[in-house]
């Protein structure tokens, strides 16, 4: 919905201000780890990955979305 990782809003919320409104936001979970696949400008798909730090849920994502087949 946002063609955009999960980390851009756990930056956001992080920073605090303006930053703060992202948790209102329907459909929006601001933590790492989420990351959509994006072919032709068009979301297809996402990988969400859940069960360790944040920044370790963002590597395996990031690893998962890069595979192509």
């Amino acid at each position: 919905m946002f063609k955009r990782p999960t980390k851009v809003f756990e930056h956001a919320v992080a920073g605090g201000g303006a930053g703060l409104r992202a948790p209102r936001v329907p459909g929006v979970i601001p933590v790492e780890g989420g990351i959509p696949l994006i072919i032709d400008d068009k979301i297809v798909g996402a990988v969400g990955v859940s069960g360790d730090g944040s920044d370790h849920d963002g590597i395996c994502g990031k690893a998962a979305a890069d595979v192509r087949t």
